[in-house]
């Protein structure tokens, strides 16, 4: 149920290409584009544990051969690496390293198959919901004693969210080139239209719903949404935390969203469907198309559901005249999730040392710098992130798809620490649809999601 959007919890490389496709055409596209899965597409995790544990020897010079894996649907990644590849292969001749493309439908669940018979690429990526499961299972090497006594490595101008990120029960277990959060896109034309002065900073979810009311127009085909909040479990989950509430509890063990906070999110997102000016539900094509494709269409006033990778989607529509803004905030504020790349090496790889160069170099400042053109999350290096490779870019300068990011991370917050997290997340979504199709109450939704997720838990 989460194909489409958990593409997007890793690697944003390459989705424009595919989205934009879409866009141009106004076509309905098949499970989209996106870098490495976030989740596990509907096929069981292995449950393995892998016994062994390889270390890094981080003085030893880099040599042989690695392979660095790729998801089939990521050209821009796949490039990226590629030109990595050869530089850190000038960098340290005798060296070879091989990009892995992998094919996107079930893309972590071959990963985590691959690692658990010891046949992985030495390095991988993946989503940070995965992280637990990296952990829990010794999928992954813990780098903390590597990154704290390579002299090489240097994290001192990372966004230290990242690393913060990338730990979970006390390890680190992989490095990033980006992060990205959520944020709200608009329509400049549409606002101007209908007379409503343009999102700021401290919009409300009043001031988010009245502008959707005078925003929304026409009937049938014509009309144009003012609204639309998609729900995929990321922008669900921001408005739940908005509200103050959560979905699972702090231990990750049992579902809350029957709590008072969490219906009142949930109230919020239902009454913009029951008044006409969002459509609900949008993750099953509810209008015969993406969201994305609708909000570049014209046919939509403001999106909440894309983190930045959205921008280089609507910056290939035409005559679309749009920006980027801040969440609007909830009762306790404002809250966004924070998606962050994870890439690893598996604590089994057979070439550990050379591995570990490679996954500094990629996260490097001269490997961040690599793929400023191309990534569509904001570099993890902070002087990289706000320097002019990044600034003089015309969807920065002409949209705002920059600072809106910068200005939400102090509101970020991390993916939900569960193994096999789809596992509880999917029964969570069945649970919501008749919700989003108007088919049940705030309540009901709440106490089916729990009572199925909470089921879950118990099984162990």
């Amino acid at each position: 149920m989460n194909d489409l959007r958990n593409t997007r919890l890793a690697t944003r490389l390459g989705a424009a290409a595919g989205l934009a496709a879409c866009v141009a055409a106004l076509a309905a596209c098949g499970s989209g584009s996106g870098g490495p899965s976030g989740g596990d597409d509907g096929v069981d995790m292995p449950t393995t544990t892998v016994a062994s544990t390889v270390r890094v020897d981080v003085r030893a010079r880099p040599r042989g051969t690695i392979s660095v894996a790729a998801p089939s649907d990521a050209p821009g990644d796949i490039a990226l690496r590629r030109k990595q590849a050869e530089a850190f292969e000038e960098k340290y001749p005798g060296v070879t390293v091989k990009v892995q493309v992998i094919p996107r439908t079930g893309y972590d669940q071959k990963i985590m198959t691959q690692i658990a018979a010891g046949s992985a690429p030495d390095v991988i990526g993946t989503g940070d919901v995965q992280i637990p499961t990296l952990v829990n299972r010794n999928f992954a090497l813990d780098l903390t004693p590597y990154m704290e006594s390579d002299p090489e490595f240097d994290s001192s101008d990372w966004y230290p969210e990242i690393l913060e990120g990338l730990t979970y029960d006390g390890k680190v277990v992989g490095l990033s080139d980006n992060w990205d959060t959520q944020a709200m896109y608009y329509n400049r034309r549409l606002f101007r239209e209908a007379g409503v002065a343009e999102p700021t900073a401290d919009w409300t979810w009043d001031d988010y719903r009245a502008a959707a009311e005078k925003l929304t127009r026409g009937e049938g085909a014509d009309k144009v949404w003012g609204s639309f909040w998609q729900k995929w479990f990321v922008p669900v989950a921001d408005a739940v935390a908005a509200a103050g509430g959560s979905v699972y509890d702090e231990a990750n063990r049992r579902c809350v969203l029957t709590s008072p906070e969490g219906i009142e999110a949930l109230t919020f997102l239902d009454d913009l469907r029951r008044a006409g000016v969002d459509p609900g539900a949008t993750e099953d094509r509810v209008l015969g198309r993406e969201p994305d494709e609708i909000f570049a269409a014209g046919k939509a006033a403001m999106l909440v559901g894309d983190g930045r990778w959205g921008a280089y989607a609507f910056n290939e529509a035409e005559d679309l005249d749009w920006a980027v803004a801040e969440l609007p905030r909830g009762p306790k504020g404002r809250s966004n999730f924070f998606h962050l790349a994870a890439y690893s090496i598996p604590s089994n790889s057979k070439n550990a040392d050379t591995a570990w160069a490679f996954l500094r170099f990629m996260t490097s400042r001269e490997g961040v710098e690599m793929g400023v053109a191309e990534s569509q999350g904001v570099p993890a290096i902070k002087s990289v992130a706000t320097s002019a490779l990044v600034a003089d870019q015309p969807i920065v300068r002409e949209n705002n798809a920059l600072q809106p990011f910068l200005d939400e991370l102090p509101s970020a917050r991390r993916a939900p620490q569960l193994t096999d997290f789809n596992r509880f997340q999917d029964k969570v979504d069945e649970a919501l649809l008749p919700l989003w199709r108007g088919k049940t109450t705030p309540q009901a939704a709440a106490e089916k999601a729990c009572k199925d997720v909470d089921a879950e838990f118990a099984k162990g």
